[in-house]
This record gives structure tokens, sequence and C-alpha cells, in this order.
């Protein structure tokens, strides 16, 4: 050998096994025996020291999408709130999300926080979840990790949600009350799981009710609010004014606040002409004319009681895998037309 210090990797190429077979015999992980004895063996041999202890660390990251969506900086702000008054110190990494997930644990095995919550495209995306599940595999070996969002088949961790297709189900069941059987869905994308379930949600809730099925009434085009503006355009541009849906379901308040605005160009009255729900109950959901009727996802107590569970996992050195789901609750202002009461249309 050389005179430059051994490493794990050193270690790990005597050895024959892999550096996470080091990384977990070096911790105290779990190893077959057999493993372990190669790796001891292969210690000794090239004179790997481990380094000192370090003081345990009092950082803890949030994983996010970017915040300029509000419910991710509503869920932050639960957060890290949470983590301040227990005494940790919050880093945020956030990304774009068209960001690699191997990117995301590259960086957090080498940044190496206490412990790491996961929200957005992290846990979102829809395509290669085995290569997800993969890569929070590799991060909860290193540290505990807590995910809101959809369950990831095969990931054993603290998980907290609100069931993604409720918010539509209770905003379809109270169009339909009001009348409404013309139902459009505005919004969101395939690559997102939440935003796919939310889909299938509509569909069922179309069918369960009663309500036109126009494959026009359903226009994917993104979720912040340029893709509400497009969306209107498609699907007023793509019917007829009799065909028009007398309401929409966006799939966020980013894309309703498109929407609105688009509609009002239009001179289409809200709600007299058409009732519009969003979702998140961001903090301009009130300001909106009209004031929008939207669906709360308590994203600050997730992010509270995310936050709350991941620095148990440190200070218990323990992980439990569980599912935990907060319901959603349906905040009716203006827009969806209630004060007009129950109405016909032709």
């Amino acid at each position: 050998m050389s005179d430059r210090t051994p490493t794990i990797y050193d270690v790990a190429e005597h050895a024959g096994v892999s550096i996470a077979t080091v990384s977990r015999v070096l911790s105290g992980g779990s190893a077959s025996a057999g493993a372990r004895t190669k790796v001891e063996e292969a210690i000794s041999a090239v004179g790997y020291k481990a380094a000192s202890p370090k003081q345990e660390s009092r950082v803890v990251g949030l994983v996010l999408s970017p915040q300029t969506n509000p419910y991710y900086a509503a869920m932050c702000e639960g957060a890290t709130s949470e983590a301040i008054q227990a005494g940790y110190v919050p880093v945020i990494f956030s990304y774009p999300d068209n960001t690699p997930i191997e990117r995301v644990t590259e960086d957090l095995l080498a940044n190496r926080p206490a412990g790491v919550m996961l929200a957005g495209f992290t846990v979102e995306r829809a395509a290669d979840q085995e290569n997800t599940r993969a890569c929070l595999e590799r991060i909860q070996q290193a540290m505990p990790l807590v995910a809101i969002g959809p369950p990831i088949e095969g990931l054993e961790c603290p998980r907290l949600s609100s069931d993604p297709s409720l918010c539509v189900r209770k905003s379809m069941t109270h169009l339909t009350m009001l009348g409404h059987k013309r139902i459009a869905f505005i919004g969101g994308t395939r690559s997102a799981r939440f935003s796919n379930i939310r889909e299938g949600a509509y569909h069922e809730e179309v069918e369960l009710h009663g309500c036109v099925n126009k494959p026009e009434y359903t226009v994917l085009t993104g979720c912040n609010a340029p893709a509400g503006e497009l969306a209107i355009n498609i699907l007023l541009g793509s019917l007829e004014p009799k065909d028009y849906p007398t309401a929409i379901f966006a799939i966020n308040d980013l894309v309703a606040l498109g929407a609105i605005s688009q509609l009002h160009k239009h001179k289409i009255r809200l709600p007299e002409d058409m009732a519009i729900i969003g979702c998140d109950n961001t903090f301009f959901a009130p300001s909106l004319t009209p004031f929008l009727t939207t669906v709360d996802l308590h994203p600050r107590a997730h992010g509270r009681s995310a936050m709350a569970e991941l620095i148990a996992s440190i200070q218990g050195n323990r992980m439990i895998s569980f599912n935990s789901s907060v319901e959603c609750s349906l905040v009716i202002r203006e827009s969806c037309g209630a004060h007009l009461g129950i109405r016909h249309f032709d």
C-alpha cells in the first residue's frame, strides 16, 4: 500500500464486498457473519482506522419541491418551527422537480444530517418507483427518514399524507349537490402520483354522480398558474359554448389562480356562469375574486408531525414504519356558488 491513509474503499476492495456492507459493519448494522468476518480481516490487513466519533449532529434536512408552491412553503414552515423548538437546525435541500433522485441521494450522504424529511418530487414521481425506493433505502441506511406523500411499495419508514383522492371526492360531491353535472378537471401531470390518483378519482366520481363524461373536460397542463390559464384556453377552445362545463375542479390553488384570471378575460362570470374549486387552501385563496373555495390539506400540520416523528427517531435511535393520514377539509367560499343555492342547468 502507498503512504496514504487507508479508506473504507480499500477495505471494501480487499474484502470483496460493497461499500454499504463495510459501512454497516462499522456502524454495527445488520450484516452476515461471513461478510462481517471478511470486513474485520480486511480492516486489519489494510490498516484502516475509523475516524474519531464526531459530536452528535443537530442538523436535520428537509428535501422539498421548490417553495414557489405555497403548499410546500407552508409545510416547510411547520417542519422548521418544530425542529427549532426541539433544538435542531433545519437545512433545506430544495431542487427543481426534474432533479435526478440520485443527485439528492448523494447530496444527503455527503452532508450527513442527523435525519431527513422528504416531500414533493422525491416521493411523488410516478415513473421508476423501484429506483426511487432503492435510493431512499440508501439514505435510510445512513440516517432516519420520514416521507410525506403516497406510499412507496417496499419502503419501510414513517409516512404521513392526506388521501390524494379525497379532495376530489369532497369537491365533486359538493358541486353535484349544487346541481352541477358538467364538471371539468384541470391541471396536473401524468408524471406525479398524486395527480394520477386525483384524476382517477375524478373519473370515478363522474360515473358515480352521473355527470357528463367528455374527454375534453380533462385537461392536464401542469401545476402552476400558467398551467391554469392554458387549461382554460384549451377547454373553451375545444367546446361549443353550450357544452362548456358549469364547474371546474383545479388540481391546486395555483392552477385555479391562472384559471380565474383567464375566465375573467373570457367574460365568464364566476360563479354564476362557472363555479371553481381549488386545492391547498393557500394564503391567497381568500383574496381572489371571487373568494376561492378550496380544500385544506393541512400542510403545516403535516410538516410539524413529520419533523416531530423524525426527531423522535433520531433521539430514540429507532425507526418505526407506519402510515398516518390526516383528513382534508373543504373550505367553502364564494367561487363554488354555494350562496346561490341549488341550481338547475340546461
